[in-house]
């Protein structure tokens, strides 16, 4: 340990001074941290009832790869990081704040010229702050290899949000709003090498190589030295205290949205639309007229933050309205998601508030939460925080409340609740019964993305073109394959260290500062019958 806190002491006062920190210095830090077999076995005893989940397919790779040997914490937590990765799933990782909570940029990034030519695809330089001079310039090679199969591999290997290939290579790159981060120069993994080198090629210019270090900077979430370096003595009374507060979440994506906006705060420009007049300015939605077509109305929705982006469509819609918009394109590109209840919002402001107006959802039901649900019933004053409180629920498909929790818990066969319809909250229903009838159909409305359209995003696109019949339009990708409009439909997730926080007494002696986010309730289509379909 002494050697471990002498190793990482330049980390700790670059942190301090609030100065950039030295690559090879924290990649030294990091894996000077010894590796614990103890902590790594834990997870495969038997866990205390209560948290018993149902096995999925990685439980033979998660055995195999204990039977490896670490040479440090560091190693051990990126293979587990990387093992849960292959799920392709943006509600399920693994994370460890100690490693997870450094900024890697480039303070560049890179775009994709679209095009049907497969001889001309190209990547270019979208922003350069250090040295604009090499703005849109084509980038040929990332380290002696051609770029665009660099990026390709990249999205493949190190992206995680999408089982869409298309997706994550979009997602590898800058969008043109630069509202959200280019994950191949913008990371929150420790990068292979301290530096990527690129051959560019500029107008008026020979081809060069361009060699640039990653800046590196710790979001300060967490005391770096205090929590990481000295995880044994760590009391476990502190656990729950101790852990970072943003983990608290009672949305489908909050954090997934906190994670990606740490990093994308360096890029946020305001969304711009080329041939298009702004009418009305929000935080996550902007309405556009365009400007051969007065009819035409675009809405870019960047997040579904139910407190933000409700009252932004209802004005903005309204402004349409107003303006004689008889054509919508609802442009969801590089949107994370948000709240479950916004889908029912712009579902029942668009089209109607009749009941079922989304996809049901299911809960995970286990011993320890039995009981819960049935406290919480009898209070039978919602707690929109709560999870488990059947009273912020409804019936699925009539819309009624429960009667009773065991309506609500089901015959628990398949350790999941009855299917159920989220509530909107008495503002949101005011709000809806307050909103002017709008006049656009389905055949008036299409929808655009760049397949990263995650969670509670997917679940307005997927209800609009499923039910409604709305035209849906991806963009990007990779030439000659098919993309993904949306990506990781919704439900809930949570994290260990929530559950552990719920467990109270109960709290199985897990290891901070590590978590595991994983889904607790999932998103079921159905028939025209109110059948189940199929798990989104």
């Amino acid at each position: 340990a002494k050697n471990t806190s002498f190793k990482c002491d330049g980390i700790s006062k670059a942190i301090n001074a609030g100065k950039l920190i030295d690559y090879k210095d924290l990649k030294t830090c990091f894996e000077s941290i010894p590796f614990n077999a103890a902590k790594a076995d834990k997870p495969n005893k038997n866990p205390p009832n209560g948290f018993t989940y149902q096995p999925i397919n990685i439980i033979d790779e998660l055995k195999s790869l204990r039977k490896k040997k670490f040479k440090s914490d560091y190693d051990f937590k990126i293979a587990l990081r990387n093992l849960i990765f292959k799920l392709k799933d943006g509600h399920t990782r693994f994370e460890s704040s100690c490693y997870q909570d450094f900024s890697y940029q480039q303070n560049l990034s890179l775009y994709s010229v679209i095009t049907t030519d497969k001889k001309k695809r190209q990547k270019q330089v979208f922003n350069d702050t250090e040295d604009p001079s090499n703005n849109d310039c084509e980038v040929t090679e990332i380290e002696g290899e051609p770029a665009l199969q660099v990026i390709i591999e990249f999205a493949n290997n190190s992206i995680a949000q999408s089982k869409d290939l298309g997706v994550r290579f979009n997602m590898a790159l800058a969008p043109s709003n630069g509202l959200f981060a280019p994950q191949f120069t913008s990371r929150i993994d420790l990068p292979e090498n301290s530096i990527i080198t690129y051959k560019l090629l500029c107008p008026h210019k020979k081809p060069f190589l361009l060699k640039r270090k990653w800046s590196i900077t710790f979001s300060d979430k967490v005391d770096f030295s205090d929590i990481c370096l000295n995880q044994d003595t760590l009391p476990n009374n502190n656990v729950a205290s101790s852990r970072n507060k943003d983990e608290v979440s009672t949305s489908s994506d909050k954090v997934t949205k906190l994670i990606s906006r740490k990093v994308s705060k360096l890029n946020n420009n305001k969304q711009k639309i080329a041939h298009a007049k702004l009418i009305d300015d929000n935080f996550e939605a902007s309405f556009y007229i365009l400007n051969d077509e007065k009819n035409v109305g675009v809405a870019t929705i960047t997040g579904e933050d139910a407190d933000v982006v409700e009252f932004s469509l209802q004005d903005g819609f309204e402004e349409f309205k107003k303006r004689n918009v008889t054509k919508l394109i609802l442009d969801f590109s590089n949107n994370d998601g948000g709240d479950v209840t916004v889908p029912l919002f712009i579902n029942s402001i668009l089209f109607s508030p009749k009941q079922p107006n989304s996809y049901p959802t299911r809960i995970n039901i286990n011993g320890f939460t039995v009981p819960v649900i049935k406290k919480n019933f009898k209070k039978r004053i919602p707690d929109p925080l709560n999870l488990y409180d059947p009273n912020n629920y409804l019936v699925f498909p009539s819309g009624d409340r429960f009667s009773s929790p065991d309506q609500f818990i089901g015959s628990r066969k398949t350790h999941t609740s009855n299917l159920y319809l989220n509530a909107l909250t008495s503002d949101e229903l005011k709000s809806i019964k307050d909103t002017p009838h709008f006049p656009w159909k389905s055949d008036d409305i299409i929808i655009l993305t760049n397949g990263y359209c995650a969670s509670a995003c997917a679940l307005v696109t997927l209800f609009f073109s499923e039910i409604h019949k709305v035209e849906t339009i991806a963009v990007g990708g990779l030439l000659d394959n098919n993309l993904s409009f949306s990506t990781f439909p919704g439900g809930q997730f949570t994290s260990s260290n929530l559950i552990l926080d719920y467990a109270g007494d109960h709290a199985a002696d897990v290891s901070f500062p590590n978590s595991l986010l994983l889904a607790i309730r999932k998103s079921v289509s159905f028939f025209k019958n109110n059948t189940e379909k199929e798990v989104l």
